[in-house]
């Protein structure tokens, strides 16, 4: 049945080597697959049948040309200035339970004037706007993978197995450790700096989603909330009078037209927009998805200045993982290094088997703890400075 979506199972497939985190994962992976699903659904029209069906009095016009005119043109509902809109459905089924209300019914189903009008500007675009917001959430991640080229994943490469593989070898050992302990000061800050511009960016596209959505769909994260709630409470014939006003099942239609006379001639439609039973659904679920996601999103920036500001933090991500490795290697390891080249090291243990990132670990303790010896000598005995280049040192170490 969802033979469309089977090319998008490669978004949800596992990597051995992750340069991201779960927060990052939820914005760049899940939610660009639930919109993409969503949008190649509502294309889908072998399940749902034509999008508009209107329904008019026999005559000059065709039903095939007034379903064309409506969807094209849009649809409208009467709107109630102490309500929001109210769907013409209601107003059928009231017309079917209380014939004594005639004068309201007429005023719902009848002609409505031009200023009670609330049009669905917005129900042809739906399927675009889907995809728009799959394409917003999916730029934070080219921008990364693009700035990034491969980077964690050619150091991590054939080292991530559960069982310490025979490529780590002592030729492999010590290209790494030479990488890690040697001085690219830059480098690493402007990958960090990268990722924390990524990562602030994932925020600003949950506001700027709910912000698009507001303003496409007249105020949507207010008129829908009594919606969702009544949902979330499974109070259903409220969820029905509520989620009416922002995504009616039934609407109206007119078609001006000359007539042979040359006289103007006026054609009304009632439209069934058999596409918001699913729109009505796939918008909840976003309401509470995104609101969610802001939160996330505003605790994950939360963690990072945290991070930004506290080194014993950054310490212990390290530590934690890799336990039993001892407080006093990873404090030795990590010691006068600059914020950016702890995160390539926090990276790769997160990545790494951790055994072998305990060994790693260890290595660097034990050549910061030769190199300190070392210019210690020198400062004391003036010998020239021969063991700077890292892989002399961690030749001799190692």
């Amino acid at each position: 049945m969802l033979e469309f979506a089977r090319p998008l199972q490669k978004i949800l497939r596992i990597k051995q080597v992750n340069s991201t985190d779960l927060v990052w994962r939820l914005h760049c992976r899940a939610t660009v697959y639930l919109l993409v699903l969503a949008s190649l659904l509502l294309s889908a029209r072998q399940y749902f049948g034509n999008p508009i069906d209107c329904v008019i009095d026999s005559g000059a016009v065709s039903v095939s040309t007034m379903n064309e005119f409506c969807w094209i043109m849009g649809t409208y509902i009467s709107s109630d200035p102490n309500f929001g809109t109210v769907s013409t459905l209601p107003s059928l089924l009231w017309l079917v339970l209380d014939s004594t209300d005639l004068v309201k019914i007429n005023a719902k189903i009848g002609h409505i004037p031009e200023s009670e009008r609330s049009y669905q500007k917005y129900y042809q675009w739906v399927v675009f706007i889907l995809a728009l917001q799959a394409g917003m959430f999916s730029l934070p991640n080219f921008l990364w993978k693009a700035w990034e080229a491969g980077r964690l994943q050619s150091l991590c490469d054939g080292l991530t197995s559960p069982i310490v593989p025979d490529q780590w070898e002592k030729s492999r050992k010590k290209q790494l450790i030479a990488h890690l302990v040697s001085d690219f000061p830059r480098l690493h800050r402007t990958y960090l700096l990268r990722y924390i511009f990524c990562t602030l960016l994932n925020f600003c596209n949950v506001l700027l989603n709910i912000f698009l959505m507001n303003l496409i769909f007249s105020g949507f994260w207010t008129n829908y909330h009594p919606a969702v709630s009544a949902l979330l409470s499974f109070d259903f014939p409220s969820w029905n009078r509520y989620n009416s006003q922002v995504f009616p099942k039934i609407a109206k239609c007119d078609f001006h037209f000359i007539g042979p006379s040359g006289s103007k001639q006026n054609r009304d439609g009632l439209c069934l927009l058999s596409l918001n039973v699913v729109n009505e659904k796939i918008f909840a679920f976003l309401w509470v998805w995104l609101l969610m996601l802001l939160v996330i999103s505003a605790l994950n920036l939360l963690y990072w200045v945290v991070v930004l500001c506290s080194k014993s933090f950054r310490m212990w991500l390290v530590a934690a993982p890799l336990y039993p490795i001892r407080s006093t290697v990873v404090a030795r390891a990590l010691e006068g290094q600059e914020i950016g080249k702890w995160f390539l090291l926090h990276q790769l243990c997160r990545n790494l088997n951790p055994i072998i990132s305990r060994e790693l670990l260890t290595c660097i303790s034990k050549v910061k703890t030769a190199n300190n010896r070392k210019s210690y000598r020198m400062a004391k005995t003036g010998e020239p400075d021969f063991y700077t280049d890292p892989e002399g040192f961690v030749e001799e170490d190692v």
